[in-house]
């Protein structure tokens, strides 16, 4: 399993889920904010196993499923702190390749906000020692396509499964 991601961009903060879901307290209203977040205009370009029935009562089983199959990091706007979207990683192909994914609610798009977090990711990649990052987007998902290119990513086929592959390699770092 990948480690926890967290990082700082100029308008996002991204942390573990983890902090919010296993701190009684907080879990309440993270829950509610990931409800509102994972409507099915966010959800439709997404594997199945994302999809969230509209009132589903079953979101704590959604949440124990996400968990035991990736690394899953909260994005919050830096100002005011609203849940903004889901970044989501797990092992890639190789040692030192991620693969990766993230969703951004519906108010939070066109604000430039994929970009920034894509970027800040590459940055996190970096520095703990990664040199590959992998993403699959699916045809109809141009915006989330345009966002990879845009940082760098190179498209690489399409999978068993017709999505698009794409891959970066991440430079090794000079002394």
């Amino acid at each position: 399993m990948t480690g926890p991601i967290r990082f700082v961009t100029e308008r996002l903060d991204v942390s573990p889920w983890e902090t919010r879901l296993d701190d009684p307290e907080a879990r309440p209203g993270f829950v509610a904010a990931l409800a509102g977040l994972l409507t099915p205009d966010v959800t439709r370009h997404l594997p199945p196993v994302w999809q969230i029935a509209s009132g589903s009562d079953d979101l704590d089983g959604w949440i124990a499923a996400r968990r035991a199959e990736s690394a899953i990091a909260a994005v919050h706007e830096r100002q005011g702190g609203a849940l903004s979207g889901l970044l989501v990683a797990r092992p890639g192909a190789s040692d030192d390749a991620l693969t990766v994914g993230y969703l951004f609610g519906t108010r939070h798009w066109g604000r430039g906000y994929a970009t920034e977090l894509v970027r800040g990711l590459i940055s996190w990649a970096t520095c703990n020692g990664y040199s590959v990052l992998e993403a699959g987007v699916v045809s109809e998902n141009a915006a989330s396509a345009a966002v990879l290119t845009k940082t760098g990513f190179k498209r690489a086929g399409v999978t068993g499964d017709g999505v698009d592959a794409y891959r970066l390699e991440i430079p090794a770092a000079r002394d």
